[in-house]
């Protein structure tokens, strides 16, 4: 087991020592494997074929035709507000797997994490189908139909601000930090080398083509807002397309990370 040294502490600080605190418990398994930064088993298809498809369809639908797009993309009970629900589903399932998987990650509250992650996948999930009114067709009660922007029976429609907008602004900062620039500059953190179980913690580059997207919506409308740019005819989009396609790319981000770990730890089972 190598040890870590002083240099390390004194280097990191407080947050080195936190580190240390929640990762030394983890520095001797898989000690001597190495999870390459491009050590990827999600097949190319998935994590570049699948978000840059998505991409392109979203284009073309709005190239065609604005009540298209808005079919495709903003409809409640359009393809990509199901492709939404549904990715967070299947990521809800791997999140699952991860947590019981008390072998390979030997620490508790690592696995508590993955439950945790579980459970916020199964209530996106549940948020974007309206917890079943899609499909079943019921009629929002009197009391929240008041209350819910778009008379849905959902809480994010509720508190718009505080389950709605903040969650995304905050989980599209994360993911260009974890799932773009870390992937890029990875091999500058050569601490990890002395952490392989930390180290599987950490995207891989497959992670970047999903990343940039969920960005590239958030970006366009800045741009626009920040430069007083108007966009007019058919290839409008409002803030609630650009909303609509970062959801699913996050769920896509969320997918693929989990898949990626997934299929990583398994090599080493």
């Amino acid at each position: 087991m190598t040890d870590l040294g002083i240099p390390f502490y004194k280097s990191t600080g407080y947050t080195g020592m936190l580190f240390v605190k929640l990762f030394d418990p983890l520095r001797g398994q898989y000690q001597g494997t190495v999870f390459a930064e491009s050590d990827t088993p999600v097949p190319p298809v998935v994590w570049f074929g699948l978000p840059v498809t998505l991409l392109l369809a979203s284009v073309v639908f709005l190239l065609i035709d604005r009540d298209l797009f808005v079919w495709w993309a903003g409809s409640e009970t359009g393809p990509g507000e199901n492709i939404t629900a549904s990715v967070f589903v299947l990521a809800a399932v791997l999140a699952f797997v991860l947590a019981r998987q008390k072998r390979l990650i030997p620490v508790a509250w690592l696995r508590g994490s993955f439950y945790s992650l579980f459970a916020v996948a199964m209530f996106v999930a549940g948020e974007e189908w309206s917890w079943g009114q899609h499909f079943f067709g019921w009629h929002t009660p009197e009391w929240l139909s008041d209350i819910n922007k778009q008379g849905e029976t959902n809480l994010h429609n509720v508190a718009e601000n505080t389950l709605d907008q903040k969650p995304r602004a905050v989980a599209t900062f994360i993911i260009l930090i974890f799932g773009f620039f870390l992937p890029l500059f990875r091999s500058g953190l050569k601490f990890l080398d002395k952490y392989p179980f930390v180290d599987w913690l950490m995207p891989t580059r497959a992670l970047v083509p999903t990343s940039l997207i969920v960005f590239l919506p958030r970006l366009a409308e800045r741009i626009q807002l920040w430069f007083d740019i108007s966009v007019t005819g058919p290839y409008v989009m409002t803030t609630r397309d650009y909303q609509e396609l970062q959801e699913l790319y996050i769920s896509l981000f969320v997918f693929i990370y989990l898949l990626n770990l997934l299929l990583r730890i398994r090599r080493y089972r």
